[in-house]
């Protein structure tokens, strides 16, 4: 029989036994022991872009997209290859000032998006639009004027009917333009919040929140002149979410910061941008610091960069990744002076490969604090007996044998080397996950899985208890915190992480949700 037969033949089988197998498979997981402390949990929060689903401000231009011309004038070329290699169509560019608000040519309209494909899912209400200088701003979207009044727009969206939501400029006066645009979610023109309730609610369990998504550290060009602020017009571009942002929200919900220092990044960058969380983080937070993200994946710039700086130098790109991150670890602690030991030093390795943890510890000599995994489990069609055809019960009950074959064996490798550390070290050294959940996804290697399976899989019930299963028997393995990948956004061929397909998704369909929010009271 050929390979391919075999699969499909083992996959027959499992579709009569799936949910028993996942049952059987779950129930071989050490669950928690009554009474014992529910393991620290954290997040990954997802990249600022239009179609957003996490809503994170108060002021919804801030996920705004980029401005581009509307008219007759408009022509279409190619734009400049980016950071991410490729270059992207689109019509010609508006000129913007220093803060990132346009300056459109005269006669010319320009206008932007926010709420991208997300009919249903926009909080309804009256949205109060207000600016400063001279020209007509015209908000899309809307059912209704409620009330206008110069430099102030007050509209009724019902998050169905309307068309598109976005901001349209014309007639703009170049003496006096129109800037500092705010588009206020129903009920929080008058807060003093920079972030909207539910997203705050949503949030409130999570005791660390991981920033490197909205960092950006890919694409950022790693400089302080560059980095964006408080006053920029949107905080989804190249340079990522203001410092300033992140900060405050880890005060508002009283969390610990993770950040990713990017690869790009100069020593001042590091200094200015490690005292100003020195100086406004609330006191009682650690602050996770780790160089990058999978600096040993070449899918990735950082991971790039490694190998490149490897070939140029003639070292290996892990003693390049070591080199750096010891560097960045010693500017964090330098700023923090005496409050030094409020930072934890994490380094990033790759759970199928202890060697990466092996070489890296051994190059930083001491300089860390923690090992970082991410311990995903999933359905791989090259690897799995899964394809195509494979129901959603199959793909999750091959995933839990996933977890128990490979993921937690993995575990139990770095935490042999994490007690190494410790005994040789003399202190206490964490393993911790950086990222972590079900990985299924439909544009997988080995000829892909369907997508309805796939999608399916992620609201099966059982979620809830493979969820649980991956969480309680990482902690029985010796993981001291889990952070889980992603928050909160749509769910794609591509892309099935996320925890919460929308803010306002009810607690009993969220089961990946709710699995890593169980006894979050207990936590605080």
């Amino acid at each position: 029989m050929s390979l391919m037969g075999a699969l499909v033949s083992r996959v027959s089988v499992l579709r009569g036994l799936a949910l028993v197998f996942t049952c059987a498979t779950l129930a071989a997981v050490p669950l928690r022991a009554q009474g014992t402390a529910p393991i620290p949990i954290g997040i990954n929060l997802r990249p600022i872009t239009p179609f957003d689903r996490q809503l994170p401000f108060a002021d919804a231009m801030k996920t705004a997209s980029e401005w581009r011309y509307e008219d007759d004038n408009a022509k279409a070329h190619v734009r400049p290859v980016g950071s991410s290699g490729k270059p992207t169509t689109g019509s010609d560019f508006v000129p913007l000032d220093a803060q990132g608000w346009p300056r459109p040519a005269r006669g010319r309209v320009a206008a932007c998006d926010f709420f991208v494909g997300m009919r249903g899912k926009i909080p309804v209400g009256e949205y109060v639009v207000t600016w400063k200088g001279k020209g007509t701003v015209e908000f899309r979207g809307h059912v209704g004027i409620v009330s206008e009044e110069p430099n102030r727009l007050v509209v009724q969206v019902n998050g169905v009917n309307g068309g598109q939501p976005g901001i349209a400029l014309s007639n703009v006066d170049l003496a006096d333009p129109v800037r500092d645009i705010e588009v206020w979610f129903p009920g929080h023109d008058d807060s003093c919040h920079y972030f909207q309730q539910a997203f705050i609610d949503r949030l409130r369990p999570f005791s660390v929140l991981r920033f490197y998504p909205w960092m950006r550290i890919y694409q950022s060009s790693g400089r302080w002149s560059e980095r964006t602020t408080l006053h920029s017009a949107r905080q989804g571009g190249e340079q990522g979410v203001a410092v300033e942002y992140m900060v405050e929200l880890c005060n508002e919900l009283a969390a610990d910061p993770w950040f990713c220092m990017p690869h790009t990044a100069d020593d001042d960058y590091i200094r200015r941008f490690a005292a100003y969380v020195r100086d406004v983080l609330h006191p009682t937070a650690k602050i996770y610091v780790e160089f990058s993200n999978e600096t040993w994946n070449t899918d990735f710039a950082a991971g790039r960069w490694a190998r490149e700086q490897s070939l140029l130098r003639g070292i290996p790109a892990m003693h390049v990744v070591a080199e750096r991150a010891g560097q960045v670890f010693n500017l964090w602690r330098e700023v923090f002076g005496a409050q030094q030991g409020r930072i934890v030093r994490v380094v990033g390795v790759q759970l199928h490969n202890p060697g990466i943890a092996s070489v890296l510890t051994r190059q930083l000599a001491g300089n860390f604090d923690a090992l970082a995994l991410g311990t995903y489990f999933g359905a791989r069609p090259d690897l799995d007996p899964v394809n195509i055809d494979s129901t959603a019960e199959e793909l999750l009950a091959v995933a839990a044998q996933n977890l128990q074959d490979e993921v937690f064996p993995r575990i139990q490798d770095h935490k042999s080397q994490v007690d190494t550390l410790t005994a040789q070290l003399g202190r206490r050294i964490r393993l911790i996950t950086y990222e972590g959940g079900p990985s299924i996804v439909a544009r997988s290697p080995g000829g892909g899985l369907g997508l309805e399976a796939t999608l399916a899989c992620h609201q099966l019930p059982e979620m809830y208890d493979a969820y649980r299963a991956l969480i309680d028997g990482a902690r029985t393995r010796g993981v001291d915190l889990f952070v889980g990948y992603d928050f909160c956004g749509a769910r794609t061929s591509a892309d099935t992480y996320s925890v919460l397909e929308s803010l306002d998704q009810p607690l009993s369909e969220a089961h990946k949700y709710r699995a890593l929010i169980q006894g979050w009271e207990a936590r605080q």
